[in-house]
């Protein structure tokens, strides 16, 4: 008898917004843990687990409920200030999260966002990818939405 392998499924999220403040002070937002419960969706826990909070090395665990929980531990794998932030996971759900800012000029400022996720194979990651995907869509846009509002007040 052969098994059928479980294959994960990769889904990728895109979104760019414009923010009417300097890129400075958007990326200065994005890269504070602090204030990512305040404008991520579904983000319901953000904790650091080293003494380093923000740069390369940097490591959090969260909780994002998105249908149902899911749990990761996350490390920034590169950082450019004002440029750029990307965080991987290292353990958990498996995602990738880059964060691309551009000085539009005139003090505003694009946002980029690429988000990678992969679920597991079979029928539990079937039952997650259920649950999950009905959200992704109204995730993004009050992410975004959230973002734009919360830095153009500062």
């Amino acid at each position: 008898m052969t098994r059928a392998r479980l294959r994960p499924v990769t889904n990728v999220v895109e979104q760019s917004v414009e923010i009417d403040a300097p890129v400075s002070k958007v990326f200065a937002y994005v890269d504070d843990f602090t204030t990512t419960k305040d404008w991520m969706y579904g983000l319901t826990r953000i904790d650091p687990v080293t003494e380093q909070l923000s740069g390369v090395g940097a490591q959090y665990d969260g909780v994002m409920k998105v249908g149902v929980p899911l749990k990761a531990r996350i490390q920034c794998t590169s950082w450019e200030r004002d440029r750029l932030i990307e965080l991987t996971s290292v353990k958990g759900i498996q995602t990738t999260q880059r964060w691309s800012f551009t000085d539009l000029g005139g003090d505003r400022t694009r946002v980029d966002a690429w988000v990678s996720y992969t679920l597991p194979g079979g029928p539990a990651g079937k039952a997650i990818a259920a649950a999950v995907k009905p959200v992704v869509g109204i995730a993004v846009k009050h992410t975004s939405e959230a973002l734009v509002r919360n830095v153009e007040s500062l």
